[in-house]
């Protein structure tokens, strides 16, 4: 009799065959930690049950003889695939064990896509029980039918065995076989097309699934992929992965008192001003009141809250202290302590490594790095096994880490609203990982108004999935709250019941409107013209906004001036340099990366401002330029030395795009504006004189002309024309603008809730997401971007000599396939990758990018070389790459 010994699902780290019995009850059980034991599906039974039956059929095809050959690396001699026999089988099996029609639906979907991503379901159902002409019909009712011929002529015991345990004995394996013999003579499989087709041709019919589907579906699949991954990670590799693997240990919410209290011990010791002290006791009041609000949103019959403070009033740190407070409240009230986790979703990656780096200094910072992790594109995630056997290759705890870290096994994830809301509507097979992590967690999003309008209907609907299907709690936590959550019908739980009092305790500055920008209010202009010195209905030249940018910095002010596009930010640097005598300190930390630094992070921000110090002339401005086109680690210098310049009271002008506009903690005299949607502008805001440094800030509000060769202003080109985002700013600014500066709660208030009313009765959003995933259009789903995915070259940008020697490294490991040093030494290079937008039809920059050579043969990173006169100049000290890019959208940002 053959025994399972003889067919192996994987082989272990010596070569040594995995019994399949063995991998299928390793994924049951695991399933099993993953769906909660009181989920369900649509009509009411276990979903736990269902998941566990799917488990023990997933890898079933590979009894068959032909699976074995491949796994010896010979030739199978039939299809070797697994999964459509397997599918087949788990609908049948939960048939048998009583589901219905649609949950035996969800088990065959599962199995069959759970090494690929979910299909449009109606439609991949009915091409795979229908339709004559189409790859499923073979893979299903050809192959599957083969396999099944073949698995009763070389091991029908082990068959037996197997559906048996799948039925709980209610059906057997000659049972199964009669099924499908039965579709043999028509091809078709009616039985399987029921619950998603109908008419007399059974055409896809996506409204027949019940209500629930998706939601089933993704919580099985989603399991079934991680717990198969899982499994034969730990049994091929010999690491560990237990359920304490599985298990999160979300940070102590004591931390922040402990910081709160070393704060104030150590304010105690200053001299502070009255002012400021009044500031902190206002934060701790506001942080104490969201603890209790807290408290009472984790006993309400509530899941989604909202926490409105103005920028400056520790949003950040009342947010961490109600996630935790969430977290610790409702895991007492649970039968799995250890579910849940803290996942804090932001808008842009420019921002999650402060917030990440914040966190684990404030959590902790002597236990397991890996207690905080981030996800993003960018980002090595990963998160350290239980303790392995001495005899484990270090590779291969690495390859766990990185499974567990993609599935957010850490107790906090700091990621952006990208891998959140992707990994919700239409997952990859990798992305899906992470949704059994979500059961219970507390979910932060830090400014969801940068959500894309066109997603607010369905992120609403996916909110509802987390926070019914998952139970998980939500906190939209944000200065300028947006009319975007309201679940079950209600409104949100509010943190902080009445912001108003804080937003008027936190009168620091002024908005003036530029005429330029009062030309966008209704009525006051029938179009732009060009400053002419003098006219009120204009739109400002670069070299009049240098004008007025030099006398303030003259004036000894800090200023920081936020462009809407990339070549506005260029042109109007140029203009400044041109106007006045500055100091560039991009030239300057340039040179001091030229001069024998042998890693950029190795240079520190006091470096650069003393070198700054030594070569300035006496109250000589200081002029700092940055835009996506610089490096993720220039960037964050540059934006350290800005901010302790600015704090130091120096005259310094940072021209940028909006990546300083939320979440980068930087504080300038002044801060100027190009015309932009209301919660930019008030964003931007947030970065002037943010903790009261001087008596009063001033925000000013314009509009640049549009940029040479262009005829287009750069707001318009970013944010429409129209029925646009900025004519509604305008309409809601002219409710309290009276020609006079405005005082920031009016704005930041009274505005704001105006422009939230004006886009809220504009019905904004596209319904038919919302649809896609109500009819379980995965596909269809999958194809939505948060982001506009622009094509794009990334190039390493290699600016000192210990940077390019890791070029050199790389290329030897490639040529010597040395695979391991080569993956750990391309992660090294992330913080030198630009990315440059590429369209059809684009040739100038095609042209120069052909000249630039790859990082090695078939990478998709191209290297540029830094130094001056190097790569025909497309990289410079101040602008950052310059490789010419002539479209208008390659130049946002």
């Amino acid at each position: 009799m053959t025994e399972f010994t003889e067919r192996p699902s994987h082989r272990g780290p010596d070569g040594e065959p995995i019994p399949l019995d063995r991998h299928l009850s390793d994924v049951r059980e695991r399933v099993g930690w993953l769906v909660p034991a009181d989920a369900e599906t649509p009509a009411g039974n276990s979903l736990r049950e269902l998941a566990e039956t799917v488990a023990v059929v997933h890898d079933f095809g590979k009894l068959t003889s032909w699976f074995q050959q491949h796994l010896n690396d010979g030739d199978p001699g039939g299809p070797k695939h697994h999964a459509p026999i397997g599918s087949l089988l788990a609908s049948y099996a939960l048939t048998e064990r009583g589901f219905d029609g649609a949950e035996a639906l969800v088990g065959f979907l599962a199995v069959a896509r759970h090494h690929g991503r979910l299909p449009d379901a109606a439609d991949y159902v009915h091409r795979a029980a229908i339709e004559q002409s189409s790859r499923p019909q073979t893979l299903f009712r050809a192959d599957a039918l083969q396999q099944a011929d073949n698995i009763d002529e070389t091991v029908p015991e082990l068959a037996a065995t197997v559906v048996d345990c799948a039925t709980a004995g209610g059906g057997g394996w000659e049972a199964f076989r009669e099924r499908l013999a039965r579709a043999e003579s028509t091809q078709e499989f009616l039985w399987l097309a029921n619950p998603a087709c109908s008419g007399r041709r059974y055409s896809p019919a996506p409204e027949k699934l019940p209500e629930g589907f998706y939601e089933a579906l993704l919580n099985v699949w989603s399991a079934l992929v991680f717990a198969d991954k899982a499994s034969a990670a730990s049994l091929s590799t010999g690491v560990e992965i237990g359920r304490d693997a599985y298990q999160s240990s979300p940070p102590q919410r004591q931390a922040i008192d402990n910081h709160v209290a070393e704060i104030r011990e150590g304010n105690a010791e200053l001299d502070l001003d009255s002012r400021t002290e009044r500031m902190n006791e206002r934060r701790e009041a506001a942080r104490q009141t969201i603890h209790a609000r807290a408290e009472a949103f984790a006993a309400a019959d509530r899941r989604v809250a909202t926490l409105t403070l103005p920028t400056g009033m520790g949003k950040t740190l009342s947010g961490l202290d109600a996630a935790l407070t969430l977290l610790s409240e409702r895991s007492e009230d649970t039968s799995n302590p250890s579910e849940g986790r803290l996942v804090y979703a932001l808008p842009y990656t420019s921002i999650i490594d402060q917030v990440a780096d914040e966190s684990r200094n404030l959590f902790d910072p002597g236990e397991r790095a890996d207690r905080v992790t981030v996800d993003h594109h960018l980002a090595d995630t990963l998160v350290s096994p239980p303790d392995s056997a001495e005899e484990v290759a270090d590779d291969a705890v690495e390859n766990v880490a990185a499974l567990l870290g993609e599935s957010w096994r850490s107790g906090m994830v700091v990621t952006t609203f990208v891998q959140l809301f992707e990994s919700l509507a239409g997952p990859t097979n990798s992305r899906s990982m992470k949704l059994p992590s979500l059961h219970g967690s507390v979910i932060v999003l830090d400014e969801p108004q940068a959500l894309p309008l066109e997603w607010w209907p369905l992120v609403d609907r996916l909110v509802e999935l987390l926070t019914e299907e998952y139970g998980a709690s939500v906190i939209a936590m944000t200065a300028t709250q947006p009319k975007l959550l309201s679940t079950d019908g209600r409104e949100p739980f509010s943190l902080v019941p009445d912001p108003d009092p804080y937003y008027a305790e936190l009168d620091r500055l002024d908005f003036e409107l530029h005429p330029s920008a009062v030309a966008m209010l209704p009525g006051r202009t029938d179009g732009p013209a060009v400053d002419a010195g003098n006219s009120e209905s204009v739109v400002l030249p670069y070299d009049r906004a240098s004008e007025l940018l030099v006398d303030r910095v003259d004036d000894g002010s800090s200023v920081l001036t936020i462009c809407n596009t990339i070549d506005s930010a260029r042109e109007l640097t140029t203009a400044v340099a041109d106007q006045a005598s500055v100091l560039n300190v991009n030239e300057v930390y340039a040179d001091l990366l030229a001069d024998g630094g042998q890693a950029t992070e190795s240079l520190r921000p006091e470096r650069t401002i003393a070198e700054i110090d030594r070569r300035r002339r006496a109250g000589e401005p200081l002029l700092i330029h940055l835009t996506t086109r610089h490096r993720p680690c220039d960037r964050r210098h540059l934006i350290d030395v800005a901010t302790d310049l600015a704090a130091a009271d120096e005259p310094v002008l940072f021209v940028s795009t909006q990546l300083v506009e939320a979440g980068v903690d930087v504080s300038f005299d002044e801060v100027v504006r190009d015309f932009a949607p209301m919660d930019s502008l008030v964003q931007a805001a947030g970065r002037c004189n943010r903790s009261y440094d001087r008596a009063r800030g001033r925000v000013t509000v314009w509009q640049l002309a549009p940029p040479s060769d262009r005829e287009t202003t750069p707001a318009s080109a970013v944010y429409g024309r129209g029925e646009s985002l900025t004519k509604l700013t305008g309409q809601a600014l002219e409710t309290v603008y009276d020609g006079e500066p405005m005082s920031e709660p009016a704005v930041t208030r009274d505005a704001v809730e105006r422009y939230f009313e004006l886009l809220d009765a504009r019905d904004v959003g596209t319904d038919e997401y919302v649809d896609y995933l109500e009819r379980a259009e995965a596909e269809t789903l999958g194809r939505l971007s948060l982001i506009d995915e622009r094509p794009a070259v990334d190039l390493l940008v290699a600016r000192t000599a210990g940077e390019r020697e890791t070029i050199e490294e790389i290329r030897a490991a490639y040529n010597e396939f040395r695979w391991d040093e080569l993956d750990r030494l391309v992660e090294r290079t992330a913080e030198w990758q630009v990315s440059i937008p590429v369209y059809p039809g684009d040739d100038e920059t095609l042209e120069a990018l052909a000249a630039c050579e790859p990082l090695f043969p078939d990478a998709d990173r191209l290297v540029l070389d830094g130094r001056p006169g190097r790569s025909d100049g497309y990289f410079d000290a101040t602008d950052g790459a310059v490789v010419p890019d002539t479209s208008v959208e390659a130049r946002l940002l």
